[in-house]
């Protein structure tokens, strides 16, 4: 995507939260880029991720931090090896996506963030319903 807002989408992503690195190399930002799979970002991180974001974009409304994000992720190692297969795989295998991940938060995309900046409004149900869209338009 071209859009100069998309590209400062992404730049401030990977700026705040790097995200995984895989072979040596950033992995894209699409819209349907998930925030806590994709880059595993969750809990405080999460949340100062979005008001970052809100601030940046200068975005109004009410976040609702319980929908999209859950509690911080354990660091443990051995929790991290079956999260750095998953990667793996996701990025061999595309899945079609669900919109409510494993743990009952709804998964919050990069798209979402998109249309949340363009429009300068957070917007819970019009941006899921674009969301849904978005999704039923890539199957």
């Amino acid at each position: 995507m071209d859009d100069p807002l998309w590209v400062e989408l992404v730049k401030f992503a990977r700026e705040e939260v790097g995200g995984p690195r895989l072979f040596g190399k950033d992995p894209a930002i699409t819209q349907s880029t998930t925030l806590c799979d994709d880059f595993g970002v969750d809990g405080d991180d999460a949340i100062e991720f979005i008001d970052k974001f809100f601030d940046k974009f200068d975005i109004e409304g009410d976040f609702p931090y319980a929908r999209y994000i859950g509690p911080e992720s354990p660091t443990n190692l051995i929790f991290m090896v079956p999260i750095l297969i998953g990667m793996m795989f996701r990025r061999l295998i595309r899945r079609e996506r669900a919109q409510e991940t494993d743990l009952g938060h709804h998964a919050l995309t990069f798209g979402m963030l998109y249309d949340a900046a363009s429009v300068g409004r957070w917007d819970t149900k019009a941006i899921e319903d674009r969301q849904v869209k978005r999704h039923q338009k890539d199957l």
